[in-house]
């Protein structure tokens, strides 16, 4: 049985892996992005590291919003990219999805701090606690089994 994992008063999280999203409402697109390595992609901005995702565009797919926020954030661009799920999101009553992509690094282009984004980086998996506080909580660990799964990466 899954369980939400509560994030705040208000709000609470749950898991959907292979979540067939129909005509309910999205606010973000992110992906869990590896390099030959198995190394995670990770970008900071003022303070926080996590992984490199964003809001959508009027009219943009789901693919081009991930394809332009992993450019804009972390100058990468991708390939191999595969559909993880959603996390739902219940916030103040009102329920949405942050829809979660993984994929393989195919350009590692020159860093630019052009946005709101001002570092990039990859991580070992057994690392990444040290650098996102959050992600051995149950709705990022269970992203990150999914994404492992995809890729056959072992611990």
């Amino acid at each position: 049985m899954n369980c939400y994992e509560q994030i705040s008063d208000n709000c609470k999280m749950l898991w959907k892996e292979n979540f067939t999203l129909t005509d309910e409402k999205y606010t973000q697109v992110s992906g869990y992005i590896f390099n030959d390595k198995n190394e995670l992609l990770i970008v900071k901005g003022e303070k926080f590291w996590t992984i490199p995702g964003g809001h959508p565009e009027e009219g943009e797919t789901q693919l081009e919003t991930l394809s332009r926020e992993l450019m804009e954030e972390a100058c990468v661009t991708l390939k191999d990219i595969k559909y993880l799920g959603a996390v739902e999101v219940v916030e103040n009553g009102e329920i949405y999805y942050q829809l979660r992509y993984t994929a393989k690094v195919k350009d590692i282009l020159e860093f630019t701090k052009e946005w709101e984004i001002n570092e990039r980086l990859f991580v070992k998996l057994d690392d990444l606690n040290k650098y996102i506080t959050w992600s051995n909580g149950v709705t990022f660990k269970s992203q990150i089994i999914s994404a492992k799964k995809v890729w056959n990466i072992l611990d």
